[in-house]
């Protein structure tokens, strides 16, 4: 006798045993391996709506489009062979026979094997229609007692005495819970004579007990449920009975009311809505603009909450919002995956930021893998995101969702803008989602494809005109053209009033409707009793994640991004080397350091012998030249950070949902725009130096150091405000015209520009270019620059007329008279003898001065002396070259940055959804 084998695994099993110790996999009843029962069944549904159940009544039954087939399925789909059910040691089997679309079961397409209650098969293709055939086996004849509604029984576990076993997603784990939600050691269960003892591991999804997660030791009673991810434990002394929720989940709403608006005048979007959705159903939401689609869904899946009560598996979502957060997926209408990543590197980055941090890169990539593939987007693995079709981009979205294999899904207007080809196929993919055991919610417009779906939710002015299957609706509305472009027409009216009255009435014809019954009431009627509890729900949590690998994951992933999009890598790194050779064509060397006295004395002389006036004034070139830097960066960081939050917001929205913390998410973007700043700044200051000769001692510090803390310092500031502007913007449209209006005002306000009167300079305050001019002014010392400050000139020569009276001699005056004068004298004639001789002399006699007054007038030119004249500017801005001043700049740039960067962060949680 050969020894009984689990046919999934290959386990040894006991003959007594109903399902697999291992894994969980149903045996057959006991004693009963390997011999043919006759109750399993075929559920067929036909996308008409029509169903019929087919008894699998031999041990082998063919399908196919052949009438020689057991099952006969007369559509062009179908192959004329298609597939084989075959019963073998307890098990129905599946095969099939390379059928030319294939088979789907559970959504997958596979070629076949063991099957498990509640396995939907469905044969089509995605340009056209398709069939489905759920399988019952009919051979689980437990009473359902504590069963958790929805889930599959996977056998039961033991709890030896003495011995700590752990609960994990680890195969080495004691109880291998197989969820790519749950830790690799999530927690561990110890039994003792006192009773046993559940333990968390610090898992990230959390460990609940009846609900209420718990932390450290827990004692557990018998009866206790402890859910784990999509598994449920239920402990019953020795052991625990384990669930997985594989067979879906069942989602009903009950009496859902929304109202917005002022207290006084509140208008209900939502009007006491009731709900039922089965597991594994494909349900369209639908109906006219403004009915409260999307608001409906955002209630369901309980990140906007409504009055009422929403209940999964029977368990109520809002108090339990925290433990059935995993189970959630949704896919706004928005793309949730950067377009600027490849497809695979942006599922590797949600996966990332979605499952435990314990998850390894090799499981990562094999769920990436996985996803992929049930979205038929495996070719297109390594392409950009922005290069895929709409349809495409949509199906990447999804798949991101699924990284954590939700099963509540939840899609709004997934075929908006696609063409009817794509809608097609985005429906059937939807289609096959549902049959994986997901229950799928769409809000749709499009309704050509709408025969996919179980059922379709009609609303109009926020009330429920109609759920039920869409091949009814017609019926109901009494239209015979089967155009649902005609229901519209009867639900909707230009006139506000008279829409809401058609609302009101085809709600009242609907609840009073034999569809409300079958598909409504009659379901929730069937629903365990609710227990009365307070609307009020505690305060939500959020999975337990690690902040500094969050920061680490995002960090990396903005770094790919930037590197990825050339033309924000363009502007962060090359605008601040151009802004610096630009200010190369207009500088001069000594602009932030002056001159020598002798140069100084040079360019006088040199001034003054082209002209009349020469001028050393190096002090207001400094001035510009250090307002130009500090614009600069607030320009690198404005521009850098500003479009950052807003391009992104559907997918931080989403993230944000799912376990994603503000605070990593702001510190991602300045650390890589940080990044940026610390290598621009020096860029701008290494070009600059080329020509300008930078101060070599600051006030603590050598100058270029002071100066470069001080640019990146305004940079980050400036990185926060724009982080700010754009948290609070609501589209990229209204970003440019605030970062002008925060220009103008940091250029206005400065105090270089212009002279600020009365409380204008108290405005300057607020800006932090101010403070980083005076952070730079300080370093350069503009004050003694502003000393150097000499004018010289040369004054034109004075000319003036001048009058004196001066004393002249007479013209009539002579200075002398001549006259002959007869005189005798004595003339030797002869030795010893003389001679008296007469002879005439002439007699000079000087005359006194007569002299005449006489006044004289003239034109006299001087020619003064070249002058020196110091003087200094008195500026509007504190440029002190102390230790105090320039750290309290230091310190005022920072807190700018502390400031607005808090602001984002509560502008963004004030816009959480809920």
């Amino acid at each position: 006798m050969s020894t009984p084998r689990c046919e999934r695994c290959g386990n040894v099993v006991s003959p007594t045993s109903e399902f697999c110790p291992a894994c969980g996999h149903p045996l057959g009843p006991p004693g009963r391996q390997g011999t043919a029962h006759r109750t399993a069944r075929l559920r067929i549904r036909a996308m008409d709506g029509r169903e019929r159940d087919v008894p699998l009544n031999r041990d082998v039954l063919t399908v196919g489009r052949g009438k020689e087939n057991d099952i006969v399925l007369p559509l062009p789909y179908v192959s004329t062979h298609h597939g084989r059910f075959q019963f073998q040691r307890g098990v129905w089997h599946y095969r099939d026979l390379d059928s030319t679309n294939g088979t789907f079961v559970n959504g997958r397409r596979s070629p076949g094997g063991p099957l498990r209650d509640g396995d939907v098969l469905r044969i089509g293709h995605p340009d056209g229609g398709s069939i489905s055939l759920t399988f019952y086996a009919g051979q689980e004849r437990q009473t359902r007692g504590q069963r958790p509604m929805g889930s599959m029984r996977m056998g039961t576990l033991t709890l030896p005495p003495g011995r700590v076993l752990t609960i994990g997603r680890s195969p080495q784990a004691d109880f291998p819970l197989d969820s790519p939600v749950v830790s690799r050691y999530h927690a561990r269960v110890e039994r003792t004579p006192q009773g046993a003892t559940l333990t968390d591991l610090n898992s990230t999804n959390g460990t609940f007990v009846n609900g209420q997660r718990v932390t450290g030791a827990h004692r557990l009673k018998d009866g206790d449920v402890v859910q784990i991810g999509p598994f449920t434990l239920i402990h019953s002394g020795e052991k625990f009975q384990k669930y997985a929720a594989t067979a879906g989940v069942r989602l009903d709403a009950v009496g859902l009311v929304r109202e917005v608006g002022p207290p006084n005048r509140p208008k209900r979007i939502l009007n006491d809505i009731s709900l039922s959705i089965a597991p594994r159903e494909f349900v369209a939401v639908v109906g006219t603009s403004g009915a409260g689609k999307s608001t409906l869904v955002m209630a369901l899946n309980g990140f906007t909450r409504a009055d009422g009560h929403v209940l999964v598996n029977g368990d109520d979502l809002y108090r339990h919002f925290d433990l059935y957060r995993t189970m959630v997926g949704y896919v706004p209408q928005d793309d949730i995956v950067h377009q600027d990543l490849t497809v695979v590197d942006g599922l590797r980055y949600a996966a990332r930021l979605r499952l435990p941090p314990d998850t390894t890169s090799r499981e990562i990539e094999r769920r990436v893998n996985e996803v992929l593939e049930l979205v038929e987007m495996v070719g297109q693995k390594d392409q950009l995101v922005t290069s895929l079709s709409g349809g495409q981009r949509k199906r990447v979205s999804i798949a991101a969702e699924l990284l954590a294999e939700p099963n509540l899904f939840f899609l709004d207007e997934p075929t908006s803008g696609l063409d009817p080809g794509l809608e097609k196929k985005m429906m059937f993919t939807m289609r096959r989602l549902a049959d994986g055991g997901r229950t799928v919610i769409l809000v749709t417009h499009a309704t050509a494809n709408i025969i996919q779906c179980d059922h379709v939710c009609f609303l109009a002015q926020g009330r429920l005109v109609y759920f039920g299957p869409p091949q009814k609706v017609f019926d109901f509305f009494g239209v015979t053209t089967g155009d649902f472009a005609d229901v519209y027409e009867l639900l909707d009216d230009p006139d506000p009033a008279v829409a809401k009255e058609k609302a009101g009435r085809w709600e009242q014809r609907f609840r009073q409707s034999p569809h409300c019954e079958a598909y409504v009431t009659g379901r929730l009627r069937r629903l365990r009793e609710m227990r009365e509890e307070a609307t009020a729900a505690p305060t939500r949590t959020r999975p337990r994640v690690n902040a500094l690998r969050q920061w680490l994951v995002l960090s990396r992933r903005y770094l790919d991004l930037v590197l990825s999009d050339k033309l924000l890598l363009a502007v962060l790194m090359g605008v601040m080397p151009i802004i610096g050779a630009l200010v190369l064509l207009i500088a001069q060397p000594d602009w932030l350091v002056g001159s020598s006295a002798a140069e100084i004395e040079r360019q006088l002389a040199e001034g003054l012998a082209g002209g009349q006036t020469a001028t050393y004034r190096v002090v207001y070139n400094t001035q510009r030249l250090l307002h130009m830097l500090s614009l600069a960066a607030i320009l690198l960081g404005l521009f850098g950070s500003v479009y950052e939050i807003v391009k992104e917001w559907s997918v931080y929205q989403r993230e944000r949902m799912v376990s994603l913390r503000i605070l990593p998410y702001l510190g991602s973007k300045l650390a890589v725009l940080g990044g940026f700043a610390l290598i621009q700044c020096l860029l701008l200051l290494l070009v600059v130096s080329i020509r300008v000769a930078l101060p070599g001692r600051g006030v603590l510090l050598p100058g270029p150091l002071e100066m470069y803390i001080t640019l990146v310092l305004g940079t980050v500031a400036a990185v926060t405000l724009g982080l700010l502007i754009s948290a609070l913007v609501p589209n990229r449209d209204a970003v440019i015209y605030l970062v002008f209006l925060v220009l103008f005002f940091q250029m206005i306000f400065s105090g270089v520009m212009f002279d600020l009167p009365g409380f204008t300079d108290k405005l300057s305050v607020f800006t932090f270019t101010r403070w980083s001019i005076e952070a730079l002014g300080s370093t350069v010392n503009v004050e003694a620059l502003n000393e150097l400050t000499r004018i010289r000139f040369l004054p034109d020569p004075v000319t003036e007329t001048v009058s004196m009276d001066i004393e002249r001699p007479d013209d009539d005056w002579e200075p002398v008279t001549v006259m002959t004068v007869t005189r005798e004298i004595a003339v030797p004639v002869g030795p010893g003898v003389t001679q008296t001789m007469l002879i005439s002399v002439p007699q000079v006699t000087v005359n006194d001065v007569v002299s005449v007054t006489e006044t004289i007038t003239d034109t006299v030119t001087v020619e003064p002396a070249a002058t020196d004249v110091f003087t200094e500017e008195d500026f509007q801005v504190n440029y002190a070259p102390t230790p105090g001043h320039l750290l309290l700049s230091w310190g005022l740039l920072s807190v700018f940055g502390a400031v607005f960067g808090s602001a984002a962060a509560l502008v963004l949680r004030s816009k959480d959804v809920g």
